[in-house]
């Protein structure tokens, strides 16, 4: 069956309901959705729609009737596989919100809600991500997002974070980085981007944040 690319109005009424009283108070905007669902499409390995769905909703909504059900959950779905082509495209990645960080440290923007629904996807399936072989690399190029995401307090995103000019110069990458992880991912190796030795080395610490902010 052809794949249907979610229209707009398929996108508002999926971005409407994960802001609606229907759904738990943790649940995923539309914007760290797609964030996480990034994350996903990138893995290496495929994960079920039984698995991450819940995760999105963080509860099971209060849908209307069997046919809403059936609606959302497709559109869902659905906005994965379109990532999924967009990311296999050569027309490159844009991230759905502008690239800038929240003027207040009391709020967040949609970049650093996109980003810590990204960082969650990647926890969700960590062990695929952070095998021996990529470990390095993947560290590297998963810096920007999370200098974005408001997940971090290790001290070298602390120090970038500090400098308003290094921090959007850093975020700005995300899209390029977003490429260059599905070329590490999930490509051939002779297709894959040599280490990008100007960007400094990151593990995830253990003892980042972790908590979840809309």
């Amino acid at each position: 069956m052809t794949h249907q690319t979610l229209d707009d109005l398929e996108l508002e009424t999926l971005e409407v309901f994960l802001e609606s009283d229907a759904v738990h108070e943790e649940c995923h905007n539309f914007i760290t959705a797609h964030g996480f669902l990034t994350a996903l499409a990138l893995s290496p390995s495929p994960i079920s729609d039984s698995t991450w769905v819940p995760i999105v909703f963080e509860d099971t909504p209060k849908f209307n009737s069997e046919k809403e059900e059936k609606a959302i959950n497709g559109y869902l779905s659905r906005l994965k596989l379109d990532i999924e082509k967009e990311l296999e495209s050569e027309d490159g990645f844009l991230v759905p919100c502008e690239l800038a960080m929240a003027e207040s440290e009391d709020e967040l923007s949609e970049l650093q809600e996109w980003a810590s629904g990204f960082m969650e996807g990647v926890f969700l399936t960590e062990k695929d991500w952070f095998s021996s072989e990529k470990e390095e690399q993947i560290a590297e190029l998963l810096l920007p997002i999370m200098v974005a995401s408001d997940l971090f307090e290790d001290d070298e995103i602390v120090d970038i974070r500090s400098s308003a000019k290094l921090t959007q110069s850093c975020i700005e990458q995300i899209p390029e980085v977003i490429t260059d992880l599905f070329l590490l991912l999930r490509t051939e190796p002779e297709k894959r981007p040599f280490p990008k030795n100007n960007k400094p080395s990151k593990k995830r610490n253990k003892n980042s944040k972790s908590n979840k902010k809309k």
